[in-house]
């Protein structure tokens, strides 16, 4: 009796349980880590993509491409002559990239303490950029001085010197007759890189003269390399008979002699009358000449007096005994 109503007590609490499940059932899920790690992923999902949503919606495109390359920016331009300087802070910017979390077209700071570089163009030195070239870093800033007569600053490529670089930077033309604009016309710069950079001028035909210049040049891209090619593609004239080139005439230069050949004679002058002989007769001589004084090394044997001339050029039995 002990035992059977033990065994009752012990029962009663599964049959208690079996009646609540079939009132108030269990509803099972197979794979339950499974689903968990899903739910937390699509969370997951939801919350970047709002997170892009939302830079893409402050600054356009983020985290699409490696960084923005921002090369020059003019800082400010000056027509001389005392005019007001023309802020500009116009970024030249050649590979247009997006870095992730900023807007287009930013850029980082400039590195503090940059070094100044000028550079006059034109003028008494001709139709070069003086110095031709610069090493310039980060931040440093280029300063362009306009001198006669009227030129430009133009950015370009290595591989076509005398043709403006699209989306590149360009001065305009700054005119400085004779000098005469005083103070003279100014365009600043800063660099942002440190690969070269390479300039002309674009008036008329100073570039096919040579009229070039370049920033960080390299042994292998050299600036003296650089102006040759602006002379090839854009320089005039032909090259000399004496280099090589066709003849005065237009017409080719004779071939040289075959090796054994026998050589011609040399070509006499005809002897024209009255050259190297005395002829009698009267009359007035003027001579001129236009030598300045010691203009020969033999300045004692012209004789008291004299001032030049070629000496020997008069026949020997001419002179007076």
């Amino acid at each position: 009796m002990k035992f059977s109503a033990a065994l009752t007590l012990a029962i009663a609490p599964l049959a208690l349980a079996k009646a609540v499940n079939n009132v108030y059932p269990v509803r099972r899920t197979e794979h339950k880590g499974a689903s968990k790690g899903a739910a937390k992923g699509a969370a997951g999902g939801a919350l970047a993509g709002g997170a892009l949503g939302a830079a893409l919606g402050a600054g356009g495109a983020a985290a699409v491409n490696a960084g923005s390359i921002t090369q020059i920016i003019l800082v400010w331009a000056n027509p001389g002559g005392g005019a007001a300087t023309t802020t500009m802070n116009e970024q030249v910017t050649v590979t247009q990239t997006v870095t992730a979390g900023a807007p287009p077209g930013a850029s980082a700071p400039p590195p503090a303490a940059a070094a100044t570089h000028s550079v006059t163009v034109g003028g008494a030195a001709g139709l070069v950029y003086t110095p031709a070239e610069v090493k310039a870093k980060k931040g440093d800033m280029v300063i362009f001085t306009f001198m006669a007569a009227n030129h430009t600053a133009t950015q370009s490529t290595f591989e076509k010197p005398c043709d403006a670089m699209p989306g590149g930077m360009d001065s305009g033309f700054q005119p400085n007759a004779n000098n005469t604009v005083n103070p003279p016309p100014q365009v600043a710069m800063q660099v942002m890189v440190e690969t070269p950079l390479w300039f002309y001028c674009r008036q008329s035909t100073h570039c096919g003269k040579g009229m070039t210049f370049s920033i960080n040049p390299t042994a292998e891209k050299s600036q003296a390399l650089f102006q040759s090619m602006a002379i090839a593609q854009k320089g005039q004239g032909a090259p000399s008979a004496i280099v090589g080139g066709g003849a005065a005439n237009g017409t080719a230069p004779p071939p040289p002699p075959a090796a054994g050949a026998p050589r011609p004679p040399p070509r006499r002058q005809p002897r024209r009358a009255g050259i190297g002989q005395l002829t009698p007769g009267t009359g007035q001589c003027v001579c001129a000449v236009s030598c300045a004084p010691g203009s020969f090394p033999a300045v004692a044997a012209q004789g008291l007096g004299a001032f030049g001339g070629m000496p020997g050029g008069m026949p020997a039995e001419m002179a007076e005994a």
